[in-house]
């Protein structure tokens, strides 16, 4: 076997297959985690009776998520609990796709269900988009915000009403919809990917590492660098 590696390529394969590896062996990192991670406890959630607010005509609160890895509006409608106290803020249902399905609050009726009833402090802005409260589109979940746009007098810190399940219709056909776990079911919301889709990057990652190194012999070969037989 006879090999001359050129220095300057094999200097930046090494930077990039160490990259490469690094990113593949994060990924699988946070793939261990996820699957050792406690899932959501059983004792925050409760029975609750929740009536939709009727004192006002506004349309739902969409409020932009990721749900199994999927891009997804979380519909938001003003309720009172038990029929009474201050309006709270429940989740009625999702849509997905790109653009929010919108939805009067009329539309919701009383349900009982299975939640969890805390104050969600507002999120501070990110790198998505921007709130938009003229047409009841929420980036960053701002509780107290949201209630003033449908009417009622501002909350500092309103509370809401995450059921441990929710149903997400398809934004082109609201009668198909399907069931999952809500991760937003908690005051500390959870990283929305699921475990396997980080699996899947760390494959990809050690994937394109591999390939690399086959493109680096396969050029010094080309180039006659690199010989099996004398």
């Amino acid at each position: 076997m006879k090999f001359r590696p050129m220095p300057l390529l094999s200097v930046l394969t090494l930077l990039s297959l160490g990259i490469l590896i690094y990113l593949g062996n994060w990924q699988y990192g946070r793939y261990s985690e996820k699957l050792d991670s406690d899932p959501i406890e059983e004792t925050l959630f409760k029975l609750v009776q929740v009536a939709p607010a009727t004192d006002t005509s506004g349309m739902a609160q969409q409020v932009y998520g990721i749900i199994d890895g999927e891009a997804v509006w979380r519909r938001y409608v003003p309720g009172r609990i038990n029929n009474q106290g201050d309006v709270v803020l429940m989740l009625w249902d999702a849509t997905s796709g790109t653009e929010p399905v919108p939805m009067p609050v009329s539309e919701a009726t009383d349900t009982e269900l299975t939640a969890n009833v805390f104050v969600r402090e507002a999120s501070k802005q990110g790198f998505g988009g921007t709130n938009q409260p003229e047409q009841n589109i929420w980036y960053q979940f701002d509780g107290a915000a949201m209630l003033t746009n449908l009417g009622y007098d501002p909350q500092s810190a309103p509370q809401v009403v995450e059921p441990d399940t929710v149903t997400i219709r398809l934004a082109s056909d609201l009668t198909r919809s399907r069931q999952t776990e809500n991760p937003y079911a908690t005051p500390v919301v959870r990283d929305p990917l699921p475990p396997e889709r980080h699996f899947g990057y760390a494959l990809t990652w050690w994937g394109l590492a591999l390939a690399l190194i086959g493109v680096y012999l396969a050029f010094h070969h080309s180039r006659g660098r690199l010989r099996f037989k004398r």
